[in-house]
């Protein structure tokens, strides 16, 4: 086989799974001769499971390592909750492709060892000791770090929601990420840590009280109730109206009102593993509803069926919309 071969083609999610878990056993140092043997036999059982371990090396070429929770010391854990982790992503990397890996290559490799994590599809509420409470949207990971000085939530992947409540102590909540970081001035608000090819992006959105946001290298700005901004290391970006219903995925719903499908589907798709594409030729369509975010697959057909737009499944993991 060419060495591209199969880099761009759909993948059994089985024979995905098995090549992640030998993947994790030969960077771990776990194969001896015998076991090297049983991996040779397998890659030669059957066309997907070579196909699938030449993705995984891809995977391991691109990423140029295997993030931490793949290695040592978690195999040493073969029933442990990080090692299913770790396996279920690799086996979504390899299943994936090249063309599922842009967003997952930028990501930070803390959110695999955060404290808290969701899955993609998950939404997750946690109250913390101070009273306040905390959501964790898709794919999202933090770190809690309350000391007698401060109350800190390091934004490592994702999105989060905050519910801030009043603090005996006195102390300051503050939420860190890459860029900078966001204190808390009685608030209800959400952070969302975006990573792209133009680099990192935090974006913040306040429905209640105010935040002080502040760019590691730039100057502090207030954001009040009503408004949302962005920023990176260097600066923040003028304030603007926060977006209706912008923070009502913490309740699981999807809101659109006179929305662009294109919009509609790029959301969907954080809730869903693999690609979601969008035909320009029904990218403008508008939208308007409110949708349950758990089930992804009944929002695309209710979508179908309100819409002059054909969903096409082409595979578990990548799915095209375009006109009916």
């Amino acid at each position: 086989m060419h060495p591209a071969a199969g880099m761009s083609t759909a993948i059994d999610a089985r024979a995905a799974r098995e090549a992640a878990h030998w993947m994790m056993r030969l960077q771990g140092g776990e194969l001896d001769a015998a076991a090297q043997q049983a991996l040779a036999r397998w890659r030669a059982a059957h066309p997907d499971h070579e196909t699938a371990w030449r993705r995984a090396e891809q995977v391991c070429r691109t990423f140029g390592m295997l993030p931490p929770p793949l290695a040592m010391p978690v195999l040493d854990r073969p029933a442990g909750a990080p090692r299913r982790a770790a396996l279920k992503t690799l086996a979504l990397l390899i299943a994936a492709g090249p063309g599922g890996w842009a967003m997952l290559k930028l990501a930070p490799w803390q959110a695999w060892t955060a404290e808290l994590r969701t899955a993609t599809g998950e939404i997750r509420h946690v109250p913390l000791a101070d009273g306040s409470a905390l959501s964790l949207n898709t794919a999202s990971a933090a770190d809690i770090a309350f000391s007698a000085s401060l109350r800190l939530v390091h934004l490592r992947a994702g999105e989060i929601h905050v519910a801030t409540s009043p603090d005996a102590l006195g102390r300051p909540f503050v939420v860190r990420t890459s860029n900078g970081s966001i204190r808390a001035l009685g608030t209800r608000f959400t952070v969302r840590q975006e990573d792209s090819l133009l680099g990192a992006r935090t974006h913040v959105a306040v429905s209640q009280g105010a935040v002080e946001v502040r760019p590691a290298e730039g100057q502090a700005r207030i954001v009040r109730a009503g408004v949302q901004a962005s920023f990176d290391a260097d600066a923040a970006s003028a304030p603007r109206p926060l977006a209706p219903h912008a923070s009502e995925w913490t309740k699981g719903l999807l809101y659109a009102d006179d929305t662009p499908l294109a919009d509609v589907l790029a959301q969907l798709s954080r809730y869903r593993h693999g690609v979601v594409r969008c035909d320009p030729a029904v990218a403008r369509l508008r939208v308007s509803g409110v949708y349950q975010l758990h089930d992804t697959d009944q929002l695309l057909s209710l979508l179908q069926a309100s819409l002059p737009i054909r969903v096409q499944r082409h595979s578990r993991w990548w799915i095209s919309v375009g006109p009916a």
